[in-house]
């Protein structure tokens, strides 16, 4: 699905200790698409050929910042956690995100968990890795999997937080001659910059706008004190006091 490209540099010694580092790069750098921004995918390198490493796909996980903004206040987040075998071998650990409009009892929440596992298992078990990752990364298995959802209780989103690869070994591909590899070093290379977007006062503070509003919408007595205080590290402010202070601070 990413074909090759040049994602990061790694210093070393030697080629030796390359070998099973893992490098992360946004979505969005692979494939062009900025509404993919949210998504890390991580690279596992499994071959070392002179000073060029070449890598696997190893999972993905959603931005953190990205994940907090999907709680809301007086929303249910159920979190997911599924083991499947894909029609390639390919074993992934997968965990998906239910987000629920009100507050939803535990029974209720068994429920969502069996039926979005149902539907996630009968539509990526057909499939092999790269058409299982299409489908994540398009937005199509959100959507049959909300839909399927909204027959039992009305659901709001539907996203896939984590991807794991359980045998890595299985996605280990052949890596390109020298010649090819020497073709898509120079096209990166010789690539155009982006033009930066230069952003207006007036946008700027739209956007100001909307970072409060968002911020206004978090439902901070969800999270945990560490998430908390990660979230006022971030903000220069102090960690100390009791969780209800934390939430004022952060609120104020």
């Amino acid at each position: 699905m990413f074909n090759y490209a040049i994602m990061a540099h790694t210093p070393a010694d030697s080629a030796e200790v390359v070998n099973g580092r893992v490098t992360e790069v946004p979505l969005e750098k692979l494939t062009g698409d900025f509404n993919q921004k949210n998504f890390m995918i991580k690279f596992r390198v499994n071959e070392v050929r002179g000073n060029n490493a070449f890598t696997s796909f190893d999972g993905h996980r959603l931005t953190s910042d990205y994940k907090r903004a999907l709680t809301r206040r007086k929303n249910s987040r159920i979190d997911c956690n599924f083991v499947l075998k894909l029609q390639d071998d390919v074993q992934i650990r997968i965990k998906p995100i239910l987000m629920v409009d009100k507050r939803i009892k535990k029974s209720q929440e068994r429920v969502l968990r069996a039926t979005a596992h149902k539907c996630i298992d009968e539509s990526l078990t057909k499939l092999n890795i790269s058409e299982t990752l299409k489908k994540i990364y398009s937005g199509d298995l959100s959507k049959e999997v909300a839909t399927m959802l909204k027959s039992t209780y009305p659901t709001k989103r539907v996203e896939i937080s984590k991807i794991s690869v359980m045998n890595p070994s299985s996605l280990m591909e052949v890596p390109p001659e020298d010649e090819e590899l020497e073709r898509i070093i120079e096209e990166a290379n010789t690539k155009p910059t982006p033009k930066t977007k230069e952003v207006s006062q007036d946008d700027e503070t739209t956007i100001d706008n909307e970072e409060e509003t968002k911020s206004e919408d978090i439902d901070y007595s969800s999270m945990k004190v560490a998430e908390l205080k990660e979230l006022l590290k971030e903000k220069d402010l102090p960690v100390s006091g009791t969780k209800a202070e934390l939430i004022e601070r952060l609120q104020a």
